[in-house]
């Protein structure tokens, strides 16, 4: 399976855009997916009519919206928010601030997750807001040589992630028989009520793709309006370069999860 692809699409027939997708994510992590037609040009509920067409022709959408007025609880919605808001303070929620996000899979404390996560852009920033993704191949690979200490720990250790009631306790990294890499983590919905050791390890984690693992191992996304990405999320990390705005809804993406047809 190829780590980033590219897939251009037609932007015109929602149902005959899905099957490109599908059949390009059949073998890639990530594909970053690029519409032929200037979909910048349609308000925004037409854009968002687009799209709903799309992810309902790859599969069933989950509910992935979260309300930030109530700790991330599920709203039921389908699309999630990620967008500057001016008035709340940076560190508040890293999907409202213009802060770098660092690696982390969306889906770390939910239970029962979708698997492949899509958002497209309404919104870019005026300057950076770049999404960039390695592969869990690659940061095995990577750990395997620099630090087997802690490939080990991250491979035999559960860290619990939470957030409104719902979680997951696991390892961060687990393999399969055939050696695929299934990674589970974001550093800051680490339960702080859990085992001071797994807490270590989720810091010790972060501390590594932080400022360890090489940037040359990242691919980036940089969406400009009306295009999207789509990745696997338990087999890649993801983050957020910084980027630049002063008012609220510079830089505005929505985001679901897609639990894929079987073919």
């Amino acid at each position: 399976m190829e780590f980033f692809r590219t897939v251009e699409i037609e932007g015109t027939d929602p149902q005959a855009d899905a099957a490109r997708v599908l059949a390009k994510l059949a073998d890639a992590e990530v594909l970053m997916i690029e519409p032929q037609r200037d979909l910048s040009a349609l308000s925004e509920d037409s854009l968002r009519a687009y799209f709903d067409d799309l992810v309902e022709g790859m599969g069933v959408p989950i509910e992935a919206g979260e309300d930030y007025d109530q700790e991330g609880a599920p709203n039921g919605q389908r699309w999630q928010e990620i967008r500057y808001v001016e008035e709340i303070p940076d560190m508040a929620a890293f999907r409202h601030s213009k802060n770098a996000q660092p690696l982390h899979t969306d889906e770390s404390y939910v239970s029962t997750g979708a698997g492949l996560m899509m958002f497209y852009c309404q919104h870019a920033a005026p300057e950076g807001g770049a999404t960039y993704f390695v592969s869990g191949r690659q940061l095995v690979s990577e750990l395997e040589k620099d630090d087997p200490e802690l490939l080990a720990d991250l491979l035999s250790r559960p860290v619990r992630f939470a957030k409104a009631g719902d979680y997951k306790d696991r390892p961060i990294i687990e393999l399969d028989r055939d050696g695929n890499v299934d990674l589970n983590f974001n550093y800051y919905c680490a339960d702080p009520e859990q085992d001071p050791m797994s807490l270590e390890l989720n810091q010790r984690f972060l501390d590594y793709v932080d400022s360890r693992l090489d940037p040359k191992h990242f691919a980036l996304a940089q969406m400009k309006p009306g295009q999207a990405a789509a990745w696997r999320d338990n087999r890649v990390l993801h983050g957020r370069r910084s980027f630049s705005a002063t008012k609220t809804n510079e830089r505005l993406i929505y985001k679901t999860g897609i639990v894929l047809h079987q073919h």
